[in-house]
């Protein structure tokens, strides 16, 4: 996995990185949402101060990537309980299957 450099545009500047090939156009929808919810969020509370608007758009990813992460430990808890369920089901079965 080799890196190149891609230039991304975010926030009226030229961003130079270095990552994967196959990570570029990722990458640029990223730097494509972070200028909407950065626009988005200046439109919305009248801060002009990017520092500022990028604090609180950080705050607003994070907040969701938690919330995101307690949903998918729940569903990965659900799934487990399903999978011990299943496998007592199966077990029960085929202890009584030999017995028979």
């Amino acid at each position: 996995m080799s890196s190149k450099s891609i230039e991304l545009p975010v926030l009226g500047q030229v961003l130079r990185l270095n990552c994967p090939e196959e990570q570029h156009e990722a990458l640029r929808q990223a730097a494509r949402v972070l200028d909407q919810r950065v626009s988005e969020m200046k439109e919305r509370t009248g801060i002009l101060q990017v520092e500022k608007v990028l604090s609180i758009v950080a705050l607003n990813l994070s907040y969701e990537l938690i919330q995101e992460q307690q949903k998918s430990q729940l569903i990965e808890n659900v799934v487990m309980t399903r999978i011990q369920q299943l496998d007592s089901s199966l077990e029960s079965v085929l202890s009584q299957k030999t017995t028979l």
